[in-house]
C-alpha cells in the first residue's frame, strides 16, 4: 500500500506543535509555541487562530466548548469564543510549559523545560479538575511527547534530549503513576518529539530532524535505536518533524517547525543546545544542510 503525505496547511509557523482532534468540533487543534497561538483547522483546511500573551506549548479541547492550554507559565482555560477564563501559574523564567496531552481520565498532563534545556531543570506536572497543579516528576530535561496504551496503564514519555523513550506504570482511574521510569527505545539518530498510541498500540513517534514519524509496537526496539531493526519510518515533507499523527476520518495529522538551516558541521555535543539559541523548538543542530523534500511525499 502507497501513503501520500500531503501539506494541508501550508501556513508558516514558527514552530507548530501537537495536533489534536476534537471529535465534536471536526478539527484539528494544534499550536504555534514560538508564534503564541492556539490554532483551530477543519477537514479542509480552514484554520483560525487564537493568540495569547504568553508562548503556548500545547492545547485539548475541553467538554463542552473551549481548550485548556499548557503555557510558559503554567496552564489557561479558554471558553468556546476564547476567552481566558482561567489560569493556573506554576512557572517562573527560565522555565515554561512544553507538550501536554489529556490522560483517559481527563486529566491534563504537561512536560516542563528550561528554555535553554538545561538538564535535570524540568518536570512533568499534572493539572487535576478541580485546577490543582501537582508536579508529579522532577528531575527532568526536556519532557515532550506523552501518551497512554489503550487499556490506560501505560504511560509514555519522550526526553528530547537524552534521545530516549520512557514507559511508566500508570493507574487510568486514579491518574497516578505507579512504577518507572523503565528505558523503551535509546540513541536516536534524531531527537524523539512528539507521539501518541493508537488504538492498537503502536507507538507514533515524531523524530526532529529526521523528516519522519515512525511507528512501532510498544514491545518493539526503535527505528534508529540502538539494537534495533528499520520500522517502516513514514517521510514527512519538512525535517523538523514536531508531532505525531492525530487521527480524523478519514486523514490522520502532523506537525512541522519551520527549517533551521545550519551553516555546516557542528562540534557540538549531541543532545545540546545551538549556542545561544534560546528556541523552545530547539535540539542540537544536525550540522549540515537539511536538503528540501517535496510537498508530497509518497512513502510504502
Amino acid at each position: 500500500m502507497t501513503e501520500h503525505v500531503n501539506v494541508v496547511v501550508p501556513r508558516h509557523t514558527q514552530c507548530g506543535e501537537g495536533p489534536y482532534w476534537d471529535p465534536e468540533s471536526r478539527t484539528v487543534v494544534w499550536v504555534d509555541i514560538i508564534g503564541k497561538q492556539a490554532l483551530r483547522t477543519t477537514i479542509g483546511g480552514d484554520t483560525t487562530v487564537i493568540d495569547y500573551p504568553e508562548m503556548v506549548g500545547a492545547a485539548a479541547p475541553r467538554v463542552g466548548g473551549g481548550l485548556v492550554l499548557a503555557v510558559e507559565s503554567g496552564f489557561a482555560l479558554l471558553d468556546a469564543t476564547g476567552e481566558v477564563t482561567s489560569w493556573v501559574d506554576v512557572l517562573t523564567p527560565p522555565l515554561r510549559m512544553n507538550d501536554a496531552k489529556v490522560d483517559p481520565a481527563g486529566r491534563y498532563w504537561a512536560g516542563a523545560c528550561a528554555m535553554d534545556f538545561s538538564e535535570g531543570k524540568g518536570g512533568l506536572w499534572r493539572l487535576d479538575e478541580n485546577l490543582s497543579a501537582e508536579l508529579v516528576l522532577d528531575g527532568l530535561t526536556q519532557p515532550n511527547g506523552i501518551g497512554w496504551s489503550p487499556d490506560g496503564t501505560t504511560m509514555y514519555l519522550a526526553e528530547t534530549q537524552a534521545r530516549q523513550l520512557l514507559s511508566y506504570g500508570f493507574d487510568p482511574v486514579t491518574s497516578n503513576i505507579l512504577s518507572g521510569p523503565s528505558v523503551v527505545a535509546e540513541g536516536f539518530a534524531d531527537y524523539p518529539d512528539g507521539l501518541c498510541v493508537d488504538r492498537d498500540g503502536h507507538i507514533w513517534l515524531a523524530e526532529y530532524g529526521g523528516a519522519s514519524c515512525t511507528r512501532s509496537p510498544p514491545t518493539a526496539t526503535w527505528c534508529g535505536a540502538s539494537g534495533s531493526t528499520p520500522l517502516r519510518p513514514r517521510r514527512v515533507p519538512s525535517w523538523a518533524t514536531t508531532s505525531t499523527p492525530s487521527w480524523s476520518p478519514p486523514p490522520a495529522w502532523a506537525s512541522t517547525r519551520r527549517p533551521i538551516r545550519s551553516p555546516g558541521p557542528s562540534s557540538r555535543s549531541p543532545g545540546t543546545a545551538p549556542p545561544g539559541s534560546q528556541s523552545p523548538c530547539s535540539r542540537a543542530d544536525p550540522g549540515t544542510t537539511q536538503p528540501p523534500l517535496p510537498t508530497d511525499t509518497a512513502v510504502t
